[in-house]
């Protein structure tokens, strides 16, 4: 690879780095956009673009350990699992009760039971 579409490559991960954290901080506020997936992708954007910036993801106060325990060996703390599924239903219930459209609802509540049965998957770290 020449160093021209190297710097390209590490260019483009830094900046979908950046939208990933930038969706993932609007998903913590907005119960549509989850927030741990995009932080994930923002870590493995920035795993060789830049340095700097995953070292601020795996060091960040809210979700530096979260993001750290997932990326070492697959596991949640049993708090971070509990918000999780807590928040996760009541968007769900929200959303349904609000849409109102049975397909619609259907589809979110099979969502919503494939995230959870994702969750109670993970080896828990704590």
């Amino acid at each position: 690879m020449n160093v021209l579409t190297e710097s390209l490559l590490k260019t483009l991960s830094k900046i979908a780095a950046c939208i990933c954290i930038a969706l993932g901080l609007i998903g913590a506020f907005l119960p549509v956009l989850p927030t741990t997936p995009f932080l994930l992708l923002a870590t493995f954007f920035s795993y060789r673009s830049s340095p700097k910036l995953r070292r601020w993801l795996l060091e960040h106060p809210v979700f530096g350990e979260t993001i750290q325990n997932y990326f070492d060996d697959r596991s949640i703390s049993t708090s971070a699992l509990r918000s999780a599924l807590v928040t996760l239903w009541l968007c769900m219930a929200l959303s349904v009760w609000l849409i109102q459209n049975v397909w619609i609802s259907i589809l979110l509540v099979s969502i919503g039971l494939g995230v959870t049965t994702y969750l109670l998957r993970l080896k828990r770290s704590d």
